[in-house]
């Protein structure tokens, strides 16, 4: 068992049960090294790995590194390794294989849970099969390095939910060297969307993604919720996919990115459901709806931080009322605060000018868009408008929002009651470099 339960002496009041948690015994099998090196295989050290491995020393020595550059952001987000039981400081094995008939013969294959088709791990100690793709390789080390850290609690048969071990898991094997400033040296960054395919190489996932909303087979938050550990073995591409774009979705989200971290932290299964339920039951409606924008539009570098929807209360509009809203260029959907009903007609006039694109060169753009470049199939800076339902539908993988394209004015009758949202579009990896706002006007003619 993983969890350990201490009774201490209370009060006066009689006895009171305190729950020291400890993390599991180290349980790695001893390893003839020189067994090892004349299998072809050879040890590198870190703090908190020990890789063995039959591939390039160069590449193998890039890697071993790794565990202790994610160890301290594991502890930050996941929370710090209580002591072991036999007072083990806490470290892992690793066994990155390109040829494993050389592992058999040095007896380091000793999984017990069947093939290994990827990788896999066990207490401490993980297998994975070498990658061509070197971010690959890396990847799949760090993807099984954070299961050892979260699974150091969790005995069989009390697990927290599957979705989330191996979707945190994908979180942290993502990775990016960051680009030097005048103030920072580069430095490797964990737990982010990968800014392009060719940073990414071998991931795959967000073309997964993808596919899986083009063919019709998108996943709502309710229905990523229930991948259990019969899909996981079924299918080793899609339901890793899913996993890690919800948990990356909870994690970058302005919204849940807090509340998800201390839900991360609770190790105990029945705590860890406890804690997501008051998260879920807190947001249901705007993870939902959320989700699925963030879903149908996910791409490299997609900015969650600043194209989270943006919410406010709302009242609804009268007939013959006009009201002025502002709308940021560098953001994603933003509510008017216009609540509005099925059969209302309502008109849209925006104006202004915003800058997109200040990178290359500025694009000045007007409500109308610039036909030049386009995303999601309008031209960027392009008013849009959206309603997302008050009552969600019951079917269909979009359940909360209709779309309206808009451009400097039209007039929209509304197909379902809902929020009345806008937006200035754009790329969603390319929101950092906006500026400027449109200046909307709201009205519900007699």
């Amino acid at each position: 068992m993983c969890l350990i339960v201490l009774l201490s002496l209370g009060s006066a009041t009689g006895l009171q049960a305190k729950e020291r948690i400890l993390r599991r015994q180290d349980d790695r099998a001893p390893v003839d090294v020189k067994l090892a090196e004349q299998s072809g295989i050879h040890r590198y050290d870190s703090k908190y790995l020990i890789l063995y491995t039959d591939i390039e020393p160069e590449k193998a020595r890039d890697l071993v590194g790794l565990v202790d550059q994610v160890h301290p952001v594991w502890e930050s987000f996941l929370g710090k390794l209580p002591p072991a039981r036999d007072k083990s400081p806490f470290q892992v094995t690793g066994y990155l294989m390109r040829d494993p008939t050389r592992f058999q013969t040095a007896n380091l294959l000793r999984a017990k849970s069947g093939p290994i088709l990827h990788g896999k791990s066990e207490g401490y100690e993980f297998w994975v099969h070498d990658q061509e793709s070197d971010y690959y390789r890396a990847h799949l080390l760090l993807h099984e390095a954070t299961h050892c850290y979260t699974m150091c609690y969790d005995a069989e048969g009390q697990l927290r939910p599957h979705w989330f071990l191996e979707g945190i898991a994908e979180f942290f094997g993502t990775h990016e060297m960051s680009e030097p400033t005048s103030t920072s040296p580069p430095s490797l960054r964990f737990g982010l969307i990968s800014s392009s395919e060719e940073k990414s190489h071998g991931f795959g996932r967000i073309e997964m993604i993808r596919a899986e909303c083009e063919a019709g087979r998108a996943l709502t938050v309710e229905e990523v919720q229930k991948l259990g550990m019969d899909v996981f073995s079924e299918s080793r591409t899609t339901p890793y996919a899913w996993s890690w774009a919800f948990c990356t979705f909870l994690a970058l989200h302005p919204l849940t990115s807090d509340e998800f971290q201390k839900v991360c932290q609770q190790t105990d299964p029945v705590r860890f459901q406890r804690f997501f339920n008051t998260l879920w039951k807190k947001h249901q409606a705007a993870i939902a709806a959320d989700w699925e924008l963030f879903r149908d539009s996910l791409c490299y570098g997609y900015d969650l931080s600043r194209g989270a929807t943006k919410r406010t209360a709302v009242l609804p509009i009268s007939s013959g009322e006009s009201r002025e809203v502002v709308v940021q260029s560098a953001g994603g959907w933003q509510s008017t605060g216009i609540e509005v009903t099925a059969g209302q007609s309502i008109q849209i006039t925006g104006k202004g000018r915003v800058t997109l694109a200040q990178t290359t060169k500025p694009w000045i753009s007007e409500p109308n868009g610039i036909s030049i470049r386009y995303a999601d199939g309008q031209p960027i800076g392009r008013l849009l408008a959206a309603v997302e339902r008050t009552a969600p539908a019951e079917q269909g993988a979009n359940r909360h929002w209709v779309f309206q394209d808009i451009g400097p004015q039209a007039m929209w009758m509304i197909p379902e009651s809902g929020v009345l949202f806008l937006r200035v579009n754009d790329r969603w990896n390319e929101l950092f470099d906006n500026s400027g706002e449109y200046q909307v006007t709201v009205t519900s003619p007699k």
